[in-house]
């Protein structure tokens, strides 16, 4: 403490028996004074600290008896709240919260109960407000007379934080100690205007939660609009206040997403954990909102709640501890998305029955095919009697949705049970109808009809003008199948005089008659890859495509069958294996690093069947990279058509992420199934496996020819343009005729599917099944925006990388301890594009944005 020559009373120009009121309208003059450049900044820093004095009792009380006061702070002695008052000093708060959380953030002075935010509302700090409000300050704290932040810069009369508070979510209906609210402590008539017009947004009267006026009013924008700098929902708002009468009623009446995340990465989850909101936290896990997303300081919603002793986690901790088989029973499919975790897929339960049964049993289609899509065994069998599969469960209870995916997986029709019944023979429950019935035996007929023929590509034909992502018609075909026989394929209902297909998006080419489905598929595809997996998903339309948007540059390359013949025929690397059709077990059997597993019965009478393998420098010679092997199967002596009754199943050692995928002679591509990566397709093929390259493991894999060659031993790289950033390299850029370089912002679910397909305008159904439609909070389908009618329909790039990593564009995901962005970098033709002005009104433009033409 030091004695000054001044007073802190002839500093501020006050008597000595000033009251608190009129002292704090005199520093009020004092700020605006400041801010108008008519005192200094050193000036202005004694008159912060002879406030300072006065307004505390204590220290007012000290500075009256012993004369006494600190009229000069370092910087390194400054709080908080100090640095946040003197707009001058902004760079050092800044630096000073580089790294900081949230609870540093609205950390309270032990005295006064002034935040931070607080501080810089009262002195008109703005740069200091939208940096704090960005970085997720609370503006609802109240300090020691229940004023919050709001009222500070409502009664110290800046109307432009007032402003910024409002869009922040700041509760204009929180009243003080005097029982007044922030707006009616308004200075003048500018800060009362900005209540009158903010109290028309969606936002800030779910800040205040106003339930009841949404209840008469309704909604003016879309539930889920992202507002102001922090891009937060209706529901992100709602979340974070606690107000849990009013979430449920944005989930439950407007069907609000759940798992959109804000400016800094958290989900509603996040806020509420934060925040303690019990109620909410329980309420949201019940409704499958995604626990697994983390921040931009990459923490979870659980790791947010930590700070609450174990209220919070012990929700999570119940969550997961949840019986996985009434889950399974009952259909809580998120729930195994977020929390089975490592599990065995395959796990039993006391009874010895499995998660996969209990789905099939029970008719809960979507968790049936998670399971399946995670590897979960398809012929599983119940432990004990009656040793059921999955699809005996599914056909005794009439659940033929299920029949047909267990097929698509590859469920062996030949397995018995204890009473030596397989499926065809398994009677359905008496409570079915005989028409449902037959539906399910005609299924079954249909597979092994299809067995038979070698139709075991799964084809998927979806209608143009629908808009859900289940197809009307599951089909089968071999490779040799052309439009004809696809045709003769579809329901009565379906067949037309001419009917026309594409895939995402791009028309496939009949014109020639005997063109193959599988040919007219790969010269249809956006992606050069020779790799091709099914199911292959085909929209089917009743009028001729406009073939000028597509154009067909790839041709569909022949191979002379000759000469794969005495490729094979040079081979001394040949194995010849005995089928036994006596034995009732599984019969494997071994040809170098392959083996071949039959299951149980899949055959009538001995067969015999031959592995011809190539050697690793022959490999090279079918272009393929990453290829690890290729073989050649052939089936001997088999009389009858219906003496194989189940494929078998080929592994190879040692290799992770291996896909089998077979020769479509006699053209140059290949094919394989998701859901049968395994699962040999057909005897008398050639056949390879293709090692697929984690691009991000667990997130992101991708064929080897679909980038270049070079990326293959590390595909990540990093560079510094036009931001410093981590990328894959997926082809050269051809400069002189695509000359423009823009972005395209998405999710890393999404990256695959767009280098397959391209960028594909809302409603086209994707190669991976995948029905793309605008966002909820996106201008509408049919709406006619900026002259351009059905405006939604439109691919939207940017010149601006940050305005394409804008949250309304992409998700962010975790890799490797960061938070990461998924971005594409285009290529685009001279005048492929038109230009349009900035549509995402939560949009903060860089420096270096033009936000007239942002959007391409």
């Amino acid at each position: 403490m030091v004695t000054l020559d001044k007073t802190p009373y002839e500093i501020l120009d006050v008597p000595e028996d000033i009251d608190y009121d009129k002292l704090c309208e005199v520093y009020r003059t004092k700020i605006h004074e400041h801010l108008q450049k008519k005192i200094s900044a050193i000036n202005y820093r004694h008159i912060c600290r002879a406030y300072e004095t006065l307004s505390d009792f204590d220290k007012r009380k000290h500075y009256d008896s012993h004369n006494e006061w600190i009229s000069e702070l370092s910087i390194d002695e400054y709080t908080l709240q100090q640095l946040a008052a003197e707009p001058d000093l902004i760079r050092d708060l800044k630096q000073r919260l580089r790294s900081a959380n949230l609870t540093i953030l609205n950390a309270q002075d032990p005295i006064t109960g002034h935040t931070t935010l607080y501080s810089a509302a009262r002195t008109g700090n703005i740069e200091a407000v939208k940096f704090l409000t960005e970085e997720g300050a609370d503006s609802d704290l109240s300090q020691r007379i229940q004023s919050t932040a709001l009222h500070a810069a409502s009664f110290y009369g800046h109307a432009d934080i007032v402003r910024y508070l409002l869009e922040s979510g700041a509760n204009y209906r929180i009243a003080n100690s005097y029982g007044r609210t922030a707006e009616e402590e308004a200075y003048n008539d500018y800060v009362k205007n900005v209540f009158i017009v903010f109290k028309q947004i969606d936002y800030v009267r779910v800040a205040a939660n106003e339930l009841d006026w949404f209840l008469k009013n309704g909604l003016k924008q879309c539930q889920d609009t992202t507002y102001f700098a922090q891009h937060q929902t209706l529901l992100h708002c709602a979340s974070k206040k606690g107000y849990f009468e009013l979430v449920r009623w944005l989930i439950v009446q407007c069907s609000a997403n759940m798992d959109l995340i804000d400016f800094n990465g958290n989900s509603a989850l996040h806020l509420a954990a934060y925040g303690g909101h019990i109620p909410i936290v329980d309420y949201l896990l019940n409704r499958g909102c995604d626990p697994t997303l983390r921040n931009r300081w990459g923490t979870t919603a659980e790791e947010q709640g930590t700070k609450h002793d174990s209220r919070i986690t012990d929700i999570f901790k119940c969550m997961r501890e949840r019986d996985m088989f009434e889950m399974a029973r009952t259909g809580v499919d998120w729930w195994f998305y977020y929390y089975f975790d490592n599990k065995s897929k395959d796990i039993i339960d006391s009874n010895g029955i499995s998660l996969l049964y209990y789905a099939c049993r029970f008719g809960q289609y979507s968790v049936a095919k998670w399971l399946l899509e995670h590897g979960a065994n398809v012929n599983i069998q119940m432990k004990d009697k009656p040793k059921n599969t999955p699809l005996h469960g599914a056909k005794v209870h009439d659940h033929f949705l299920i029949v047909e995916l267990l097929l698509e997986y590859g469920a062996d029709v030949n397995i018995k049970n204890d009473f030596g019944t397989t499926v065809f023979n398994e009677a359905i429950s008496e409570k079915v109808d005989k028409d449902s019935s037959k539906k399910i035996n005609e299924i079954l007929l249909q597979y092994q009809r299809n067995l038979k023929s070698h139709k075991l590509i799964d084809v998927y034909i979806y209608l143009d003008e629908g808009n859900g992502e289940e197809p009307i018609v599951r089909l089968q075909i071999n490779h040799k199948t052309v439009y004809e026989d696809l045709l003769q394929t579809l329901p009565e209902n379906l067949q037309n005089e001419k009917c026309y297909f594409s895939i995402a998006g791009r028309p496939l080419n009949f014109e020639k008659p005997k063109t193959r489905v599988m040919s007219a598929v790969y010269c249809a595809r956006y992606a050069t890859s020779k790799l091709v997996d099914t199911p292959l998903r085909l929209t089917l339309h009743k009028t001729l495509l406009d073939k000028t948007r597509h154009q067909f540059t790839r041709q569909d390359h022949q191979l002379e069958p000759r000469q794969f013949a005495s490729i094979f025929k040079k081979q001394n690397e040949s194995s010849l294996f005995l089928l036994k059709g006596s034995f009732t077990d599984i019969q494997t059997f071994n040809s170098d690093n392959l083996t071949f597993t039959f299951s149980a019965n899949c055959v009538t009478d001995d067969v015999t069947f031959k592995v011809t393998t190539l050697c690793s420098s022959d490999v090279r010679k079918y272009g393929l990279p990453d290829a690890i092997c290729f073989f050649e199967t052939t089936l001997f002596n088999a009389k009858k058509s219906d003496t194989l009754l189940a494929l078998p199943v080929v592994t190879i050692t040692h290799q992770s992420n291996a896909r089998l995928y077979t020769l479509a002679m006699p053209s140059s591509y290949w094919f394989s199934s998701e859901a049968r990566p395994n699962k040999l397709p057909m005897f008398g093929g050639i056949h390879a496996f293709i090692r697929h390259v984690d691009i991000i493991p667990n997130k992101l894999t991708l064929p080897p020819d679909i980038f270049i060659a070079a990326a293959l031993g590390q595909p990540l790289t990093s560079r510094d343009t036009p931001i410093p950033c981590t990328c894959l390299v997926l082809c050269e850029r051809d400069t002189k005729s695509f000359p423009h370089v823009a972005y395209h912002g998405t999710t890393i679910e999404a990256v695959r599917s767009i280098l397959t397909d391209g960028l594909i305008i809302p409603g086209t159904i994707t190669t991976s099944g995948k029905r793309i439609n605008p966002s909820k909070n996106h201008i509408a389908r049919n709406v006619k925006f900026l002259g351009i009618p059905d405006f939604a329909t439109a691919i939207f790039v940017s010149p601006s990388v940050y305005y394409s990593s804008n949250s309304s564009y992409t998700s962010a995901f975790s890799y490797g301890g960061h938070q990461l962005i998924p971005v594409l970098e285009c290529s685009i033709k001279e005048n492929g594009f038109s230009i349009n002005r900035c549509t995402v009104s939560s949009y903060n433009a860089h420096p270096s944005d033009d936000l007239t033409t942002i959007e391409w």
